[in-house]
């Protein structure tokens, strides 16, 4: 008898615990609590772009994707810092969800050749985009090393080389010859080079 009523009392407690189980799993989350706490553990992706300057025109954006040390045109050792710096309309820049990401607006690219050896700028171009991306069939001045120009204090050129430089720094001394192509074709345009000014082109 007292076997029994133990049997019993261990399967009404069985029962009992099932329903709790099932009125837990029943009861509903507020609205978007899973997806809040995903999107807060969730790492944001880094920005493309470092804002480092603006005037009461423009806010100025470096490119860091597309920037970087880049080998100097015509020689096989030395290098240059190549930066794309994009400007955005104060007025639109300064709107509270702005994003220099995802940007519909009016905006202007520029090229640049920063050299922080020499301490001077060659500036290549400038594109006008008007509420999209940028077309690829932009026409470039080409790399002159008559078109290097030195730093004007607080122009537009000044603020973009010390951004640039201190985002890259004054020397590469990563970039080495990695490959036997790269030496021939450093080669190949140096002697290129020294030919076309043989014949009086340059």
């Amino acid at each position: 008898m007292v076997k029994k009523s133990i049997i019993l009392l261990f399967t009404v407690l069985s029962i009992l615990c099932s329903f709790s189980i099932v009125s837990a799993d029943g009861v509903q989350q507020p609205p978007g609590s899973s997806d809040s706490s995903s999107e807060d553990t969730a790492e944001k992706a880094p920005s493309r772009f470092i804002r480092f300057a603006e005037d009461e025109s423009y806010v100025y954006y470096l490119d860091k994707k597309d920037s970087g040390w880049v080998r100097r045109p015509y020689t096989m050792d030395k290098y240059v810092i190549e930066a794309w710096v994009k400007m955005v309309p104060y007025e639109y820049a300064t709107y509270e969800m702005y994003s220099p990401e995802a940007d519909d607006s009016r905006y202007f690219l520029e090229h640049y050749l920063v050299d922080p050896q020499n301490k001077k700028i060659q500036f290549l171009c400038e594109i006008e985009v008007e509420g999209g991306r940028p077309q690829n069939n932009i026409k470039q001045r080409k790399y002159d090393h008559k078109h290097w120009e030195p730093l004007i204090p607080e122009s537009v050129e000044d603020t973009v080389y010390h951004a640039v430089v201190d985002k890259y720094g004054k020397s590469n001394e990563d970039n080495t010859w990695k490959t036997i192509d790269e030496i021939i074709d450093g080669l190949f345009s140096v002697r290129v080079l020294k030919e076309v000014i043989k014949m009086g082109k340059i």
